[in-house]
């Protein structure tokens, strides 16, 4: 009910002041486990993401600070998102994400760690194509192309969903979670060209 009444407001507040536009929506229609990928520039982009996508709630992985709050906590958690230990290697958070995803649920990861000041995409923390090859699930690349200007169009372009043994094979060795990460990089850099093209 909280995820629901917050995508309600998130319409009523976001569709009239960023006019958004999602590019292949078919791509979007996601009804089972996956790994959706995003570009980095925003503290709206989780917001515009989760927005953009109907078919179910997209579970995010948060620092475990804005867990401290009480009232934070209980927002978050209905909100879906996973805490994490940032800085370290947190176990349990994996374990929930992986479960999380084997239920059939959407895991919403920025790979690129950080928001990215020049709109360049940085390079990419391996946990996004680890944690797709573990579960087993496809990656679902999103580019948004946006100033977030107040009226200015925010663009979401999509790419088909990828299935990362078809790059890689069966391996989950750090070789295979190396070369399946720089190949989504790579597709994300295609896509912020080709939508710097238009």
């Amino acid at each position: 009910m909280v995820y629901f009444l917050a995508r309600v407001f998130a319409y009523i507040v976001l569709m009239p002041i960023f006019c958004i536009k999602v590019i292949d929506k078919k791509n979007l229609k996601i009804k089972s486990g996956a790994v959706v990928i995003c570009n980095h520039q925003s503290n709206w982009d989780p917001i515009i993401l989760g927005h953009s996508i109907k078919t179910q709630p997209v579970c995010y992985m948060a620092k475990e600070e804005l867990f401290q709050n009480k009232i934070a906590n209980w927002f978050l958690r209905r909100l879906h998102a996973i805490p994490v230990a940032r800085g370290k290697s947190d176990l349990k958070a994996v374990k929930t994400a992986l479960t999380t995803l084997k239920n059939g649920k959407i895991l919403g990861i920025f790979p690129e760690g950080t928001r990215s000041e020049t709109g360049e995409i940085l390079p990419f923390e391996p946990g996004a194509a680890l944690m797709a090859m573990r579960a087993g699930v496809p990656v679902v690349p999103v580019y948004i192309q946006a100033s977030y200007k107040l009226f200015h169009q925010v663009k979401l372009y999509t790419h088909p969903p990828i299935d990362l043994k078809e790059i890689v094979g069966e391996k989950t060795n750090s070789a295979a979670v190396e070369k399946a990460t720089e190949y989504l990089r790579g597709i994300m850099i295609e896509m912020r060209e080709k939508a710097c093209q238009k």
